[in-house]
């Protein structure tokens, strides 16, 4: 601001150039479009905070598919993104990431609302529900592998809804899967089930930006950490998810 008011004295005129944020459109709650086209989401509400530390962070979004997320920033469309994304090694050979992540995803073991498992040692000779072919069925599998003495017993779903459906008529006694999910699904089913602490997957996600684009990752990895500091970060995930996520 004040370099802004130096400049004024002078006659110049400074814009500052926004920043464009290549993020989704689908992806409730954390990056979508509402009823008024506008991007809305966890993941941008929390950018709008980081604008608060650094005068010359603004951001424009541009809800996208997924699918064209990392074409828009290869062609310079976008300047960064934001939608839940993980670091996997063929993305850091062409990407820069945030210097600390801004979410974890929990793949958490899920319960009806009646039954009580609390640790993993209880996880003995219950039945799993799984979907076919999906990640959290290939954790389940890996995880009864390494653990042979609880005995776990996997059944395979077609869908999700069947297996909701099988869990809270104690056909299962337990699934895994992302807790915002699952709560969001149980909810427009009507179904009732129990996050319980037993995580058995974390998966942190960042902001990416183009490798040339090291000012502005610096930039946005300071606001975040002071975001962290202050507790914004923490208390945005509580106001979404009722949960710290972050940390």
């Amino acid at each position: 601001m004040k370099k802004i008011l130096l400049f004024a004295l002078f006659g110049i005129i400074v814009h500052l150039q926004a920043t464009e944020v290549g993020t989704g459109n689908t992806y409730k709650p954390f990056t979508y479009v509402d009823e008024k086209g506008k991007a809305v989401g966890f993941d941008v509400e929390l950018l709008e905070i980081l604008q608060g530390y650094d005068e010359e962070l603004k951001f424009n979004f541009h809800p996208v598919p997924f699918n064209a997320l990392f074409a828009g920033l290869d062609s310079n469309k976008f300047d960064m993104l934001a939608h839940q994304i993980a670091k996997t090694k063929e993305r850091e050979e062409k990407y820069i990431f945030s210097d600390l992540p801004y979410f974890n995803v929990m793949l958490n073991i899920i319960t009806a609302k009646d039954t009580k498992i609390d640790t993993f040692e209880e996880l003995k000779n219950k039945n799993f529900g799984a979907v076919v072919g999906s990640n959290q069925a290939l954790r389940i599998e890996e995880y009864a592998k390494k653990n042979p003495d609880l005995k776990i017993k996997i059944t395979y779903f077609k869908n999700y809804g069947s297996q909701l459906l099988a869990l809270a008529n104690h056909q299962i006694d337990a699934l895994l899967d992302n807790p915002i999910v699952a709560l969001d699904y149980a909810k427009s089913a009507g179904v009732e089930i129990k996050i319980t602490d037993l995580t058995l997957q974390k998966t942190s996600v960042y902001f990416v930006f183009n490798k040339q684009d090291e000012n502005l990752k610096n930039r946005v990895s300071k606001a975040l950490e002071k975001a962290k500091e202050d507790g914004k970060l923490k208390n945005l995930s509580l106001k979404y998810f009722g949960k710290d996520y972050t940390s």
